[in-house]
């Protein structure tokens, strides 16, 4: 049935996957309306390639992509071969499958989709409804892991968890990073119903690691987990950490797990929430050495150190400072701001914005707002059809008292933030991945690959 006609080209298979339904576009696509079918139907016609590799399994609403990203990079140190699945990417879809750090090619996503394709169109007339470009690409990174002969597959669940494509894995350990109100419209407006929605990973009988939570998502995971008879660690109760230094390139960390206590970890990713990520990242490392991986405290030491993740608080120049970030609901918004305060308390700060309209987007603006100097709102040419009116946002930003300024291109907005800053001062790129990509795209003179389907 993995059979292929005539070999695709790599923007035919972009054409191909961006051609199925986006459920996390959608708004209103609610989980009564979404099903794992079509990604249990997908799976079984591919001989179920995730049950190739043990796994670890990572919801929440703040910080699963650094986690996850900081799990694989510990393994991947200790000598193992790791699968790495996140989702949004920023400049190319190959950046969400990744094995030891290194995105699939163009050639292997076009030669796998290739193969696939039958399969694809055999359960796409027998399943009730229709597959999602999420199905398709979760697939194949199941697929890929799968031929790539994997140690371990560190998969990250895009939207939610309960109804997520990806909880069709049974892995190793669970993860749940800070829960908070995001995706509302599709996963409940209160704390406690979204935390139902990311606790629906837990599978019975699987070790589960949590991150400092809110009472209400506290309690709800460890009900889930007291049901399903798991064990549970919480960061703040069983593992600890301690910042014992930071400035703008990295911060140096202790952290006390369950086995030992690691001294002096340099981890070059910048805010508390990132310490919080590592502290969950090693709680879940420890886990895994029992189910037979050797990881070391230098393992640790090296895969915190080695970490990259582009997007997050990623510094690209001094003078004036530019900062990307990607932070998109209201919990990573105030991360960001609370740290571009403690880190440059006395700078004056610009922020380039563009918020999805299926967030939290008057919260979000008072925010930003609260904190920056200067805002300038832009328009996006990626995915344009999921941005709020610059309009409406520049409108609620001003609400606070914040000049507001509103741009027609991205570049335009880069070249304004140069033009009204001084050498002393920041530049902070922020409110969506999308944006962040597009800014990459504008600064390396990168055609966008998304131009090449949509």
């Amino acid at each position: 049935m993995l059979k292929s006609m005539n070999p695709s080209t790599y923007k035919e298979t972009l054409d191909y996957i961006y051609g199925f339904v986006d459920y996390e576009k959608l708004p209103g696509a609610s989980p009564r309306r979404m099903n794992l079918d079509r990604i249990e139907a997908l799976a079984e016609a591919l001989d179920h390639p995730e049950c190739h590799w043990p796994s670890v399994h990572v919801a929440g609403t703040k910080g699963k992509g650094s986690t996850a990203s900081m799990i694989a990079s510990i393994v991947h140190q200790s000598g193992y071969r790791v699968g790495l699945y996140t989702s949004p990417h920023l400049v190319s879809i190959r950046e969400r499958i990744m094995v030891n750090g290194v995105p699939i090619s163009e050639e292997e996503v076009s030669q796998l989709v290739d193969k696939m394709r039958p399969v694809i169109e055999y359960t796409h007339q027998e399943s009730e409804g229709f597959a999602s470009s999420f199905d398709i690409m979760t697939a194949l990174a199941f697929l890929y892991f799968k031929e790539q002969n994997v140690d371990l597959a560190v998969i990250e669940s895009g939207l939610g968890g309960r109804l997520d494509s990806t909880n069709v894995i049974k892995p190793k350990v669970c993860v749940i990073t800070p829960i908070g109100l995001d995706h509302t419209d599709r996963l409940g407006t209160t704390i406690p119903e979204i935390a139902r929605e990311k606790a629906g990973i837990i599978k019975r009988g699987v070790p589960t690691v949590s991150a400092p939570q809110t009472p209400d998502a506290r309690t709800i995971i460890r009900e889930v987990c007291s049901r399903l008879e798991c064990s549970l660690c919480e960061v703040g109760t069983d593992i600890h950490y301690t910042i014992q230094g930071e400035d703008t390139r990295q911060q140096t960390l202790d952290i006390r797990g369950r086995e030992q206590t690691y001294h002096h970890l340099t981890i070059p990713l910048l805010g508390e929430f990132q310490a919080c990520n590592a502290a969950t990242a090693i709680g879940v490392v420890e886990l895994l050495t029992q189910h037979g991986l050797s990881i070391s405290a230098d393992d640790i030491n090296r895969g915190i150190r080695e970490v990259r993740l582009p997007g997050r608080m990623q510094v690209l120049e001094h003078q004036p400072w530019l900062i990307l970030d990607g932070a998109h609901n209201v919990l990573a918004a105030a991360n960001l701001t609370q740290t571009l305060q403690r880190l440059f308390p006395s700078r004056r700060s610009v922020l380039v914005l563009s918020i999805h309209q299926d967030k939290a987007v008057d919260e979000l603006c008072r925010v930003f707002a609260d904190y920056a100097d200067e805002i300038i709102v832009t328009t996006r040419r990626v995915l344009r059809r999921r941005q709020a009116d610059p309009e409406k946002v520049a409108a609620l930003c001003r609400q606070s008292g914040t000049l507001v300024h509103v741009t027609s291109s991205v570049s335009d907005a880069l070249e304004m933030a140069r033009t009204i800053t001084t050498s002393y001062d920041l530049i902070c790129v922020t409110g969506s991945f999308a944006l962040v990509g597009e800014t990459m795209e504008v600064l390396q003179n990168l055609e966008p690959e998304e131009t090449l389907s949509r």
